[in-house]
């Protein structure tokens, strides 16, 4: 009765536009859901998800909605805390470190680079403020909100939505951000030369009316978010470090034809140095440390 009563206390307190939204959300994943069940959807082959992509004017934007049989509430009790997120989110073959801080305000810093081993101080840095938005018996909302990117990138958001359909829930992750010149130019080279073939995950009818999957800054968008999708979903399934990196590999390659970069051993060998400074990182952040080592760190390592 006592609980009962709290949350009929918090519900009252809340702003009834915050309440309005929420209800939004809420009634738009059911719908998904739905949809997802009925087959309604154009969704992956053999697998309940659903991904689609857009880009208005400069904003990039991609979804991915999938169906997951696992207790709404252990999900939620592995997603809500920061340190959580580092766990899984060096699998990203691009992101080369995780680091978190609580105080004054909780931060997510993810070091993104090339799909190849690289120390975190020749990576990009992207710091995330980490907001755990809505969480209720069955709905759970969280944002990371970065405001700058690499190549004056800005306003990057990764959105998590978590709906409890009974026995199951649905998982949403959305990926935005807001491009500049610099890096539509860039965009611009690299899907014109190495990136010419790459595709994505939804598709479209071409001219002669045939399905075809999505290229372009869409494509980079869903393979990008897909990547983080696929690494939240082997950290809910197995929290061991070696057997998540070693499953997302195996779980990127149902997925070759958009997803397969690299080789297994490189790609595991990598992801072990990296695990490996990440590690340093987050030990010289407790410290009180600076994050990264200095110049003159690194000339006494030589």
């Amino acid at each position: 009765m006592l609980r009962q009563i709290t949350q009929l206390v918090v519900f009252l307190l809340l702003p009834f536009s915050l309440l309005a939204e929420n209800n939004d959300d809420i009634k738009q994943l059911e719908q998904i859901y739905a949809s997802i069940q009925n087959k309604s959807l154009q969704l992956l082959p053999d697998q309940p998800i659903y991904i689609q992509s857009s880009v208005n004017k400069d904003r990039l934007h991609a979804d991915v909605y999938a169906v997951k049989t696992i207790a709404y509430e252990q999900l939620v009790k592995k997603i809500n805390k920061p340190e959580q997120w580092c766990r899984f989110i060096t699998l990203h073959l691009n992101i080369k470190a995780c680091v978190y801080r609580l105080e004054p305000e909780a931060v997510l810093s993810f070091y993104a680079g090339r799909k190849f081993y690289e120390p975190a101080e020749n990576a990009f840095e992207l710091s995330y403020r980490f907001t755990v938005k809505t969480t209720t018996e069955n709905y759970f909302e969280l944002l990371l909100s970065a405001d700058e990117g690499p190549f004056s990138t800005s306003d990057y958001q990764i959105k998590l939505e978590v709906l409890k359909t009974g026995d199951d829930v649905l998982l949403y992750m959305s990926l935005s951000y807001l491009s500049s010149f610099t890096s539509r130019l860039g965009t611009s080279v690299y899907l014109s030369t190495v990136g010419s073939d790459k595709v994505g995950f939804s598709q479209k009818k071409s001219v002669d009316g045939e399905l075809e999957y999505i290229q372009g800054v869409e494509g980079i968008i869903e393979r990008n978010v897909m990547r983080y999708f696929l690494a939240l979903s082997v950290y809910l399934e197995n929290g061991d470090q070696q057997q998540m990196v070693e499953r997302w590999f195996d779980a990127t390659e149902q997925y070759a034809r958009q997803l397969h970069e690299v080789e297994k051993d490189d790609y595991l060998q990598a992801k072990q140095r990296e695990y490996q400074q990440q590690a340093e990182m987050q030990q010289r952040l407790d410290q009180k440390l600076p994050v990264l080592p200095s110049v003159l760190d690194l000339a006494d390592d030589e």
